[in-house]
């Protein structure tokens, strides 16, 4: 009887496989820095975002409270001054009509500048998003 010598079939394909393995991991591995490095700027530029917005809300919300706390002042020192019922009347009935009107445009700025501070926080996450769906497409 003969032996027969039998080679191992595919050696070097296992090394071509490893190699293959190890290049998938690497781009892999690449991919998902470059991905996790993007949210972190998107993520930092939407703070910054709303962080600035967060002080230009609160600076409005300041100046709204000095003009209202003002206008309070100078309708009690008016108050002072008053003579009559009628006049009396006459005053706070002009002072809340003053003040009824400037809460209004108040709320109207204050909810416009929210709105504004809140898409423009947002704005970053949509293009990011977009940008994602678009090269997934």
């Amino acid at each position: 009887m003969s032996e027969t010598k039998t080679t191992p079939r595919g050696g070097g394909g296992s090394r071509e496989l490893a190699q293959q393995g190890a290049t998938f991991a690497k781009d892999l591995s690449d991919k998902t820095k470059a991905a996790a490095e993007g949210t972190t700027k998107v993520l930092e530029q939407t703070y910054s975002t709303a962080a600035k917005g967060a002080v230009d809300f609160n600076r409005q919300w300041i100046e709204i409270v000095r003009a209202n706390t003002n206008s309070t002042l100078d309708f009690a020192h008016q108050l002072i001054g008053v003579k009559s019922p009628s006049e009396f009347l006459e005053l706070s009935a002009g002072h809340a009509r003053k003040q009824f009107e400037t809460f209004a445009e108040q709320t109207k700025h204050l909810t416009g500048l929210a709105q504004k501070v809140t898409t423009d926080a947002v704005e970053p996450l949509q293009a990011s998003m977009k940008s994602a769906f678009t090269k997934a497409a």
